[in-house]
This record gives C-alpha cells, structure tokens and sequence, in this order.
C-alpha cells in the first residue's frame, strides 16, 4: 500500500521538511524495549514491595510512540498508576544505558537516507513524545543530533504535546511542504491538527494506512519515491 489517497495529489510532494518520529520510526525500539522496561518494572516491584502483574512483549510494545503515563501507568497495578512517574525514574537509567551502550539501534537504512535527504537540502527535524533525558540519551547514543537539523521533545520550549511539536519544526525551518513521517496515533494526530501530509511507517501496533497520505514499509528507496525525490540507488 505505497499509493498516495485520492485526496493526496501533489501535497506530499517534494517536500522541504521532513518531521519524523523517533521510537518505531526512525529508532529499532523494539529491538531492546520489552526485556529493559521488563526489568525496570521488576525493580520498581521489590523496591516498593508492590505486586505488578506479569505481562508480555506484545503489551510492552503497544505503549512505544505515547506520551507520559500513556507509557508507564499500564505496567502498574490500578492502585498504583498514578506512581508512573516513580517507574519512569527506575526505568529510564536502563533506557539510556542501553541506547548508549554503542550497538545502533536505527532501523536498517535510515542513516544513509538522512544523509541523502541532507544531501538534497531537505531540512531534518525529530519529534518525539518523550522527556529530555531520553531525547538526549538518542540524540548523543544512536547519533541523530548529528543526522538531523532540530529535535524536539516533551521538554522543548513552547511544547505541551506533539502538535506543538510539528509547529516548532516548520517555524524553525520556515517551511513550506513540510511532511510527518510516523507510526502512531499521536504522530497522525498531530499532522492533522495543522493539516500536513503524513506517512505512516507501518507496522503491527495500529493501522493507520486509511488516514495517510502514504504507507511506507522500511526501505529508503521507497520513501523517497514517494514524496517525488531523487532515490539513493
């Protein structure tokens, strides 16, 4: 499902930003996430002497790509949900750990099409429904501040959300066809709250190839052809 919605036309057409997503998206978080937040979750457990239901990769995964205590809550007993910020603190430190660790956890071909999007004079931003610490922790660990113009999170200035986001990027870059690219609902959501173009990087976690504008499965060459710009091969 690579073909543009009737409605698409032309909009998402070679564009002079591309806003992407991290987690899902751009970053293999799945690659690591389930056994890590497993382990956090356990620690937190013993230390505070709580019960936490066991759960399996496919749950944990389901919370990547959401904001705050759409992470963190679901892993806690209803009693304690509102403890989520406590869990994020035990388990934050083994996120970042880990995606400092210097294995890459980029999918396979997204470095080599920042770089040619660079090459092209595609402006980059990143925008990511996380808090500082972790942007950081994937900017300096997994190398995208070095691959991209902007990057944005929870903890950006003028940002409460990932509309916020989207409206910081184009304003930075004074763009005129921006596009999102992202894998979930709050990617979507945002790029219809200012009405710019979204691919959705597809996956097993949601469906949201009605609503896109494209389908993108992974490859450079595919992408890029989608939006009308040069491939790398």
């Amino acid at each position: 499902m690579s073909a543009p919605r009737p409605h698409a036309g032309g909009r998402a057409q070679r564009p002079d930003l591309l806003i992407f997503d991290v987690d899902g998206t751009l970053h293999d978080t799945f690659a690591w996430w389930a056994p890590v937040i497993r382990r956090g979750v356990e620690l937190f457990g013993r230390r505070e002497g709580i019960a936490v239901p066991p759960f399996d990769d496919r749950f944990a995964e389901g919370v990547v790509g959401m904001k705050d205590a759409g992470v963190w809550a679901p892993f806690l007993p209803a009693e304690h949900q509102h403890r989520w910020r406590d869990l994020r603190a035990v388990v934050l430190p083994l996120e970042i750990a880990e995606i400092s660790s210097g294995r890459d956890y980029l999918f396979d071909g997204v470095r080599p099409l920042l770089d040619h999007l660079r090459a092209l004079g595609v402006a980059l931003a990143i925008a990511s429904n996380c808090r500082a610490e972790y942007l950081e922790g994937i900017c300096t660990g997994q190398g995208l501040r070095a691959l991209t113009d902007w990057q944005f999170c929870l903890d950006s200035d003028g940002v409460a959300d990932k509309t916020d986001m989207l409206r910081c990027a184009v304003a930075a870059a004074g763009a005129a066809r921006p596009v999102m690219v992202g894998d979930r609902e709050p990617d979507l959501e945002a790029a219809q709250a200012l009405d710019i173009p979204f691919v959705w990087r597809a996956n097993p976690r949601c469906d949201l190839a009605a609503a896109a504008d494209f389908v993108w499965h992974g490859s450079p060459d595919e992408l890029l052809g989608q939006l009308g710009l040069p491939r790398i091969s």
